[in-house]
């Protein structure tokens, strides 16, 4: 009853004027709420287009760089004619594959009747491109279904973007490998839905088939919102499509539209304010968007896709003049990661980005690629100038690290590619400055060019490679053993065991052409396993003789400790020839230490060689980083002494090192062997530090096994005089 009462009276107190005032101000509030409603819609979809229209432009350089790339590999094909018409019928198979393998093909090949030219979806989503040779002949190369995928997978928006090729009916001819967590692309042409999306899936196919490009927005089966971009490629034969799910395209718009409801509900009269704060946010969104698609999070560089993108552009704008894409590559990075914490290992990546930044001028670019591997667009084709630029950056990380007080240092290799075209695909560009920072990496050297030298010296590793298992076969390589020598009694106290190449049309090959060669590929474990059967059978023909039995070392390559099997094949090579595994020496070169990912497994391995009855030797002991260091973790049974140590004349601080050296082996019982001794004088001095054994050309340079065995008797004599 009083409540009632009460409400009587505020009626009353309110006239008929006051109530029809109130009721106005309600509708004008209610006004400038809707029209502010509608106005924060309608900028919201603005900021949607604005949205789509980015992902277009994206979706757009990933159709023009696919398009490039398959005009490149026309364009290769018709370089890889030129040169056929120069080879032999005998010699062109070789050369196809050498081809194939420099210019990205899986296979190429001549085929003959009529096709045409052009490029051509195969089955399994694998791509032909031909080119017609004469009236009746066609030089086609195929390239797989992964090195597409690869091709047109795009890198932006963090990963969370699908790319595949579609014809103009909207089926999917080039898929990835998985399509999670996104839907089939081509569900959204045969599935049941609205009127309203299956008229824009029909305006989207009719727009496909006249060759335009466009963007839909479609609901998934799941629920989940997704944003789809159509191209055309290949002159309107295909279409490039691209999906993104629209939250993380608008995940940034949706927050402004928050903050936007709850500054309404608190505050109309800042209309103006908030309409300001979401042109800003609209342009942070873009902005923010930007950097994830382009930036790398870790060193705020350019990434591999903003690199390729900004290079791009500034090719066109400014001609490639006089211009070239370097590529960067830390060595043993790996170990900083494993020997320091990860944060160290962040920090260095950081310090070399600011470095590489410090190094370059307008209009030159940098990024980081991936992990440890760097990029720069920069001026100038001249190898010793970059080489130059290259050891003053060098010296900038050095000076860095040293200021931050990072105790160790860094190295790095850089090939580089002379552009000659700003047309020219720059992922082509990259991969080509790729393969000479390889190749500069295998020559040990700072910094190597692309050019015509470097592909002819790749052929030349094809061509041996290709010879090779004929070459094992028909007995093309033999062992020669370089001795020993205890310089006290000056009697072949041991030998280490080599490997020659006698080539039945080149003659004979020297091991620096083809070692690293076999080194790279992987074909050295065969042939590290015949030098070690054939020790075998040596060491058994002189036990069948009754001649004293003397060890013998075999190299033993970094290839072998990915493969804990080794131990097990080497002893049944030993036991077959019935041969004291005691007499075989394996000796690893100190660099495996830097090339293994684990220290541990290296370990492990050296002790299950002594396990096996093996002893154990490390090679060019004093050419890396850290060889006292791996004498207390290894267990080694004795050391070689580089060659470095040896120059012509000893000097009074060589002496030092050396003596300090063998007196620090002996403390330890380690066997020493001087290798690369030449000279009597240095000979003399090691006798009398107490070199436990010398192994140089001052006694005697690899001998065929019957000439070793000669020496043998005329040392044991005393016949042995030095030339």
């Amino acid at each position: 009853m009083r409540t009632k009462r009460i409400f009587g009276e505020l009626e009353q107190g309110l006239n008929r004027n006051e109530k029809w005032e109130i009721l106005g101000q309600i509708l004008v509030f209610a006004a400038v709420l809707l029209g502010i409603i509608l106005l924060m819609q309608r900028l919201r979809m603005a900021i949607d287009r604005k949205t789509q229209s980015y992902l277009a432009d994206v979706a757009l350089q990933n159709a023009y760089r696919i398009d490039e790339k398959l005009q490149a590999m026309q364009q290769n094909l018709e370089l890889v004619k030129e040169h056929l018409e120069h080879e032999t019928e005998a010699r062109r198979p070789a050369f196809l594959l050498s081809a194939a393998d420099l210019f990205e093909f899986d296979t190429l090949s001549i085929q003959q009747g009529e096709a045409e030219a052009g490029v051509h979806l195969c089955e399994n989503q694998q791509i032909e491109v031909t080119i017609p040779i004469d009236d009746e002949h066609q030089l086609t190369g195929r390239m797989s279904q992964q090195r597409i995928q690869r091709m047109i997978q795009s890198q932006s928006f963090g990963g969370e973007s699908l790319s595949c090729i579609a014809d103009t009916q909207g089926k999917v001819i080039i898929s990835p490998t998985s399509l999670d967590p996104f839907m089939k692309l081509d569900e959204i042409f045969v599935e049941k839905r609205d009127a309203k999306v299956i008229s824009e899936i029909k305006q989207m196919q009719q727009r496909m088939q006249r060759g335009e490009r466009g963007v839909i927005q479609f609901t998934a089966r799941d629920q989940s919102e997704l944003v789809l971009s159509y191209i055309p490629i290949q002159n309107g034969k295909w279409v490039l499509l691209t999906l993104v799910p629209a939250a993380y395209m608008s995940r940034e718009v949706d927050l402004y539209a928050f903050w936007n409801c709850v500054v309404l509900a608190l505050l109309l009269v800042f209309c103006a304010l908030i309409l300001l704060l979401s042109l800003y946010r609209g342009w942070k969104h873009r902005r923010r968007l930007s950097e994830i698609a382009f930036v790398d999070a870790l060193t705020g560089a350019l990434n591999h896709s903003g690199f390729q993108m900004l290079c791009q552009r500034r090719l066109e704008t400014a001609g490639c003049s006089g211009q070239s894409i370097l590529f960067i590559n830390l060595k043993h990075f790996k170990l900083i990661n494993e020997n320091y914490r990860s944060e160290i290992g962040n920090q260095v990546l950081k310090i070399f980005m600011e470095c590489l930044q410090d190094s370059i001028a307008e209009p030159e670019l940098a990024g980081r690629i991936e992990a440890d591997h760097f990029a720069l667009l920069v001026r100038g084709q001249d190898l010793e100038q970059l080489r130059a630029r290259m050891i003053q950056l060098q010296k900038a990380v050095q000076a860095k690290l040293t200021e931050q007080k990072i105790g160790f240092s860094l190295t790095f290799n850089a090939g580089f590619y002379a552009i000659e075209s700003p047309s020219q695909d720059i992922q082509v560009m990259l991969g080509r400055a790729k393969t000479a920072c390889w190749s500069a990496k295998k020559q040990e050297l700072l910094i190597c060019q692309y050019d015509q030298q470097l592909i002819d010296a790749l052929r030349h590793e094809h061509a041996l490679a290709e010879a090779f298992p004929e070459a094992l076969r028909s007995g093309q390589f033999m062992i020669v053993l370089q001795p020993k020598v205890d310089p006290q009694k000056e009697q072949v106290a041991g030998a280490e065991a080599l490997i020659r190449w006698k080539h039945p049309e080149k003659g004979m090959i020297s091991p620096a052409q083809f070692i690293s060669v076999f080194e790279n590929n992987g074909l050295i474990v065969q042939l590290d396993y015949f030098v070690f059967e054939h020790v075998c059978m040596q060491l058994a023909a002189w036990q069948k003789a009754g001649k004293k039995q003397i060890p013998i070392s075999v190299n033993l390559s970094r290839h072998h400790f990915k493969n804990f099997d080794v131990l097990n094949r080497l002893q049944t090579l030993a036991a077959r020839y019935q041969v004291d595994p005691s007499l075989i020496e394996l000796e690893i070169t100190e660099s495996i230490f830097f090339d293994e990912p684990s220290i541990e497994r290296v370990k492990q391995i050296v002790h299950q060689i002594h396990q096996a009855g093996f002893t154990c030797s490390l090679d060019d002991f004093g050419s890396g980083y850290s060889s006292l260091g791996l004498l207390k973790e290894f267990e080694i049974d004795a050391i070689k002494l580089d060659r470095v140590f040896f120059p012509e004349v000893l000097d009074h601080r060589s002496r030092v090192v050396i003596e300090g050296i063998i007196a620090l082996a002996k403390n330890l019982n380690l066997e020493i062997v001087a290798e690369g001794v030449e000279h009597a004088d240095q000979a003399a001095f090691l006798c009398e530090i107490g070199c436990d054994r010398i192994q140089g050309y001052y006694y005697s340079p690899p001998l065929a096994p019957d000439a070793f065995d000669s020496l043998r008797e005329q040392m044991d004599h005393g016949c042995w005089k030095s030339s």
